[in-house]
């Protein structure tokens, strides 16, 4: 609305096609992404097992973000799993030959998990419920945890200010954390990004918006159905 646009909101999705967003580690979009009822959905790619993407996580190419509010609106499929990242570098690595790998998004990048608590397995799994949805992936548990079934809609924010993150699910803020602190890398030595199973998570992580703390917004393909719509940001000075 233009009440919100002198708010300072702009609106990163048109609801009609994926202008402004591409692939992670691509030019262009991926296949197993279209539009249905001005929302973004991602479904199973031909080929693929339910909760074994494809590699299409996506993310809004214009710019980076640094210090800004988001908000957007998901749904989940039954049993779905997908996520929201914020801080997001596009990463390569080598594997023992030599050969480049394209490495997925949430290597380096903050999670808002995206998750039907009911039926998906990861909802039992970590600790605390860290696994839920609007938690900080297998980190910090989303309290209160007010998801609503699959099926429904939910609202996300996500708030970044100079390290400060505040997630908020359906209107409540459910958690708050500091980026770049001792904190935050005692809780990645205690996640599955620890510098003993994932060195180079760990190192990304703990940095994670690299120099100028800043990165991409994107959403995961997690090889299940999830949709995204209403998806806007304001930038904090």
């Amino acid at each position: 609305t233009e009440k919100e646009k002198k708010q300072g909101w702009t609106l990163l999705f048109n609801g009609k096609d994926f202008t402004g967003w591409r692939q992670c580690n691509s030019t262009g979009m991926a296949s197993n992404w279209v539009i249905e009822d001005e929302a973004m959905k991602v479904f199973t790619a031909p080929g693929k097992k339910p909760g074994h993407g494809a590699g299409g996580d996506i993310l809004y190419k214009e710019k980076k973000f640094k210090n800004f509010e988001l908000e957007l609106e998901w749904k989940i499929s039954k049993g779905g799993n997908s996520g929201i990242f914020y801080l997001a570098q596009e990463v390569t690595s080598k594997d023992k030959d030599g050969n480049e790998v394209l490495e997925p998004i949430y290597i380096s990048a903050p999670e808002f998990q995206v998750l039907d608590n009911a039926n998906h397995p990861d909802a039992k799994l970590g600790k605390d419920n860290n696994r839920q949805a609007a938690s900080l992936y297998d980190m910090i548990p989303a309290v209160p945890q007010n998801a609503k079934p699959f099926g429904e809609w939910n609202k996300a924010k996500i708030m970044v200010y100079k390290g400060t993150v505040v997630h908020g699910q359906n209107d409540e803020n459910v958690l708050e954390y500091h980026l770049w602190t001792k904190q935050w890398t005692e809780m990645l030595q205690a996640s599955k990004f620890s510098e003993e199973k994932w060195p180079l998570a760990f190192e990304l992580l703990n940095n994670c918006g690299g120099e100028n703390h800043e990165g991409f917004i994107g959403v995961q393909d997690h090889g299940d159905d999830v949709w995204y719509r209403n998806i806007r940001v304001k930038v904090l000075d």
